[in-house]
């Protein structure tokens, strides 16, 4: 049988080719989940039960042991099995754990390796036989990708079999005398990409054919990683043993598919349970950088009215995300926490997709054109949670939709143009819910990307990629509440907010491979943003927790403008090796804001040292500056202008080592250490609430604080450990020690998001062929909370009259934090595509964590039996979903 391998393209000249030493053995990792009526949850967990013990009972144990005991144990499996002590001698041995979970694919596995076989017998009898000299294994031919020209010397490795074989001069090569299974393939060339193929199935006494297509990679010394802190997720392979490749990030339990909700399982990540935004090592949700394809993207998210909860981005459309925590090297600016960078998928053949879940129906499909020169990939998908909570009788139907298309040529054989567009769209709407209510909310917002990219090999060792783009992000928000008798309550409020957002830019780079030890970067970037404000809020807050509100309870706030200014960014950096097992990368970034008038130098440091073959020791240090931009003025709450830009100076120390055959059976252990230091100056004013999370209005909300801090740090340590339980079940925990305080009045006060000790755990167990469960828990303290109290008091007519006393800022903290999902998934191959089914359950024990405070139940009664402290808000309790895919 012949397979073409889709192996995964990447940009050319940017791919690993690195060793084990000389790559990051970083980690990276990745919500989830209402179940139907027609389960109860006794059932499902004993169905789980039975899966994870299926899973893990069906294929560990055999290796080692005598093949004879191995043939006995599978006879009281019920396989009727006849063999001879001539054929099946004492002294063979099972020389590796099949892979297979039915017993008579064990069988093969076994037999195989000794040159033995089954043959039906009398009475459905299996017998086992010596096989002819038919060879089992693997043979092919690599070839330069689009040329299809041989190549010859090519290195094509199997490192599970410990097997090698070089190409000849047609291109060709042969590996025979594999068991049978599936493997892994390394293919390895000086001057091009290392292509990983996984996946790769050999039967009993065939030989599986391949074509491998290599792609040309001039720089070599690019592929060294120096950086820290960085995590790689759904490649199609991992680059190192503590990536996670695409297949271990789509099994994790993350609601609607969305990779960002996955994000809070990695150390340092943290993030509210209803939304898709995230904090990198305690900074805000802004201070991280989002790219794909190489453009910044503002404010990519849906539901925006609901904290964001979903992001605009669609799943199925990614090969690649880095996620960079601290250290970054100067390519990346104006950003100071974190860069998310994503990396769309390049189809090699015609493809297509639907799939409907209780979150997000999706379609889409990828091809060539042009002989292969030339691809696309489009994507479209559609919101169901309006239709849910329609059929809930909800009076809020929010409503969301985004479409993503790409469009790449191959100009010539150094050349490549491609075309990117992406759009994005929500509404919610909201008129008269109640009679004695008027609530008139209308919502929309938008964002819109059209952007090219152009890559070209401008010599054996020069390689540039550029970028002319143009954005456009529309907000649109008219809230009008009104209560029949205001004066009760004293509640009542308006709302009108029109903003653009228009952002014009060009960015290119260049690298140059001076040397194999010498790699230099260097390249600019050039923005013009222009945001239009239209807003108007109006407001009567008369209740006793209003005086605690930044801004007057009572009044009017409006702002009206038209904002434009430009950045110009230019960096260098220059990575080279001084001594065989260190490799240096200095780099110098300039920034320059018109309309703040900031000009900022960032010097920054990353070496890394390979210890052994086996361990890397990493070391980063750095200045990081974020500006206030056009579109981030907070005019809701009283903004008008801008500040200066912030300061973090960042210092990074980190470890990474692999203990071969020290985990349990014989597996490797993966471990990652790191620990980081942020010291932040000129930190910019921001507002939050105090007591409850989320609201469609912010800005009108009693508890809305404004927080001023006069500077900050931050300081964490960080473990990430995986490995291995036989060949089924695969597992890693993580563990962050972490701080984040900002400096208020000669006080050190933790920020919101503060949670000294967190705890992350996940197993993965391959039920079968087709079966796939994955159990994530996490933890973590509870995070910071203000404390609250009521008092009564007589008014001057002698009524009791309601006196809320705040405590000190976030001097208390909320119960600490955990819960358990859980994603079970199953595959039918069929004819003509692959059918796909998952249910998850997010909170699968129905943990009721809390949220925040209920105030208002401080209000409802002035009578000596009302509460003396606000009533705890929750999260959701147990969450199912499920969805299903059709791929053809």
């Amino acid at each position: 049988m012949q397979r073409r391998v889709p192996v995964a393209r990447r940009p050319l000249g940017l791919h690993p080719d690195a060793t084990p030493a000389e790559r990051p053995i970083m980690s990276a990792i990745v919500d989830g989940p209402r179940m139907s009526s027609g389960w109860s949850r006794p059932a499902a967990l004993s169905l789980i039960a039975s899966l994870l013990l299926s899973g893990v009972a069906a294929g560990d144990g055999f290796a080692g042991r005598p093949l004879v005991e191995a043939l006995r144990e599978l006879q009281s499996r019920g396989l009727a099995i006849f063999f001879t002590s001539n054929l099946v001698r004492p002294d063979m041995r099972v020389t590796e754990e099949p892979s297979a979970v039915e017993p008579r694919r064990i069988l093969d596995q076994l037999l195989a390796p000794h040159g033995l076989g089954v043959e039906p017998g009398p009475g459905g009898r299996l017998v086992v036989v010596a096989l002819g000299p038919r060879p089992t294994g693997i043979r092919g031919v690599v070839r330069v990708r689009r040329s299809a020209e041989p190549l010859a010397g090519v290195r094509v490795l199997v490192p599970a079999a410990g097997r090698e074989a070089a190409t000849a001069g047609d291109g060709s090569f042969e590996l025979a005398g594999l068991a049978p299974g599936s493997y892994r393939l390394e293919v390895h060339l000086p001057g091009f990409v290392v292509e990983r193929i996984a996946g790769v199935e050999v039967a009993p006494r065939r030989l599986t054919e391949l074509v491998i297509e290599l792609e040309p990679a001039p720089l070599a010394l690019d592929e060294i990683i120096v950086t820290p802190s960085r995590m790689s997720l759904l490649r199609q392979e991992p680059v190192s043993g503590l990536d996670l490749d695409r297949d271990d990030i789509l099994a994790l339990p993350h609601l609607g598919d969305d990779v960002f909700r996955a994000l809070t399982l990695l150390p340092g990540v943290t993030g509210e349970e209803a939304s898709a935004r995230f904090n990198v090592r305690g900074g805000r949700t802004d201070e991280v950088l989002v790219l794909l394809d190489r453009l910044e993207l503002f404010e990519p998210y849906h539901l925006k009215d609901f904290s964001s909860s979903v992001s605009i981005i669609p799943p199925r459309a990614l090969r690649e995300v880095n996620l960079i925590t601290g250290g970054f090297p100067v390519q990346y600016g104006d950003r100071m926490s974190g860069v998310l960078d994503m990396t769309t998928r390049l189809p090699d053949s015609l493809e297509a997709h639907v799939g409907f879940g209780i979150i997000t129906a999706e379609a889409g499909g990828s091809g060539t054109f042009d002989r292969g020169r030339g691809r696309w990939l489009a994507s479209v998908r559609r919101g169901s949670l309006d239709l849910a909570l329609d059929f809930l009788g909800q009076a809020e139907k929010p409503r969301y939709w985004d479409a993503f298309a790409k469009l790449e040529h191959q100009l010539g054989p150094k050349q490549r143009l491609g075309l990117h567009a992406l759009h994005s769209g929500d509404s919610l709407d909201v008129l008269n819910p109640e009679e004695d209510v008027t609530e008139i909310f209308r919502t929309g917002y938008g964002n819109s990307y059209a952007w090219l990219t152009h890559q070209a090999i401008l010599g054996p060792a020069l390689f540039a990629d550029g970028v002319a783009s143009f954005g456009r992000v529309t907000r649109d928000r008219t809230g009008i509440e009104l209560e029949v008798e205001p004066e009760v309550e004293g509640a009542g409020f308006s709302i009108f907010d029109r903003r653009r957002l228009d952002v014009a830019g060009v960015k290119q780079d260049w690298s140059l491979a001076a040397n194999p030890r010498h790699y230099v970067k260097w390249g600019f970037d050039v923005r013009r943003f222009v945001t239009d404000y239209d807003y108007a809020n109006r407001r009567v807050l008369d209740d006793p927790l209003a005086p605690v509100r930044s801004e007057p309870r009572t009044g009017t706030t409006a702002f009206a403008a038209r904002l434009r200014g430009e950045q110009y960014s230019a960096y260098l950096s220059d990575r080279f090796r001084p001594g065989g097992t260190l490799t240096v990368e200095m780099g110098l970034r300039f920034d320059r804001h018109t309309l703040t008038g900031d000009r900022n130098l960032s010097p920054r440091l990353n070496l890394v040292w390979a210890a052994g073959g086996r361990s890397a020791l990493r070391l980063a240090w750095g200045l990081f500056y974020q500006s206030q931009r056009p579109y981030e003025l907070q005019v809701e709450d009283g903004e008008t202008e801008l500040a200066p830009a912030e300061r973090t100076e960042q210092r990074v120390v980190g470890f990474e080592h692999a203990f071969r055959g020290a985990g349990p059976g014989g597996s490797d252990l993966l471990l990652r250490i790191e620990g980081y230091e942020r010291r932040i100056r000129r930190p910019r004013q921001r507002f939050e609430p105090l007591f409850e999370p989320i609201s469609i209005f912010p800005e009108i909300e009693n508890d809305r604080v404004r927080i001023r801090p006069q500077g900050g740090s931050a300081h964490g340590l960080e473990i990430l450990l995986r490995g291995t339980l036989g060949r089924r079940v695969e597992w890693w925990t993580g563990y962050a020690y972490a701080r984040i305080e900002d400096r208020i009045g000669g006080r050190d006060v933790p920020r919101r998001f503060d949670q000294p000790h967190a705890l992350n755990l996940d197993v993965n167990v391959r039920a079968g062929d087709h079966w796939n469960v994955n159990l994530a828990w996490r933890y973590h303290s509870g995070w910071p909370t203000t404390a609250i109290a009521r008092r009564l008091e007589l008014d001057e007519d002698g009524e009791a009259e309601i006196v809320l006393e705040l405590g000190p800022q976030n001097a208390e903290r909320l119960p600490a934090y955990h819960r358990l999902d859980l994603r079970a998934s199953r595959e039918w191959r069929k004819r003509r595509g692959k059918l796909g089914f998952y249910l998850e359950i997010q909170n699968l024990y129905n943990r009721g964590n809390v949220a925040g405070f209920d105030v208002d139940s401080l209000l409802e009664d002035a009578g000596p039996e009302a509460v003396a402290t606000p009533v705890e808000e929750t999260w959701g309790g147990l969450l199912p979903s499920f969805g299903v895919t059709w791929e053809f």
